[in-house]
C-alpha cells in the first residue's frame, strides 16, 4: 500500500476505483468535522459581531463551507468512478489548497496584536474629534 502511495501512477490513474469502506468513513468523518466547524463559526460570528476575532471567524466559516462543497463533489466523483474527476491527484491538490488557506488564516491570527494596537490608537484619536 505505501509503495503504491508514493508512485506517480497512484496519483494520476484515470480509473483508480472506488474508495475502501474505511477511507470512505474517514472522509465522511472529515466532512462532519468541517460541518461542525462551519456551524460553530456561524454561531460565534453572529454572537460577537463587533469582536476583534470576527474577521477570523468569517474566514474560518468560508474555509469550511468551501471545503465541504469540494469534499462532497470529490466523494461523489469517487463513488461514481468518473474517469478523470475521480483521480487521487484531486485529493492531493485539495489538501494542499486547504493547507495554504489555513496558513493565511494562521498568518491573520498572528497579525491580531498589531490590529488591536491600531484599533486602540484609532479610538484614542477619535476621542478628541467632535
Amino acid at each position: 500500500m505505501m509503495k503504491n502511495f508514493f508512485s506517480l501512477h497512484f496519483w494520476t490513474n484515470m480509473r483508480p476505483g472506488s474508495l475502501t469502506a474505511f477511507s470512505q468513513s474517514v472522509f465522511l468523518l472529515f466532512i462532519l468535522i468541517l460541518a461542525i466547524l462551519l456551524f460553530a463559526s456561524w454561531i460565534i460570528k453572529k454572537q460577537k459581531r463587533k469582536s476583534l476575532f470576527n474577521r477570523i471567524w468569517r474566514k474560518l466559516s468560508s474555509f469550511s463551507l468551501t471545503n465541504i462543497i469540494i469534499s462532497i463533489f470529490l466523494l461523489f466523483f469517487t463513488y461514481e468512478n468518473l474517469p478523470f474527476l475521480s483521480m487521487r491527484l484531486w485529493f492531493l491538490l485539495w489538501g494542499l489548497g486547504m493547507l495554504v488557506w489555513l496558513f493565511f488564516i494562521f498568518k491573520e491570527i498572528l497579525n491580531l496584536p498589531n490590529i488591536k494596537k491600531e484599533m486602540t490608537k484609532e479610538e484614542e484619536f477619535k476621542k478628541y474629534i467632535p
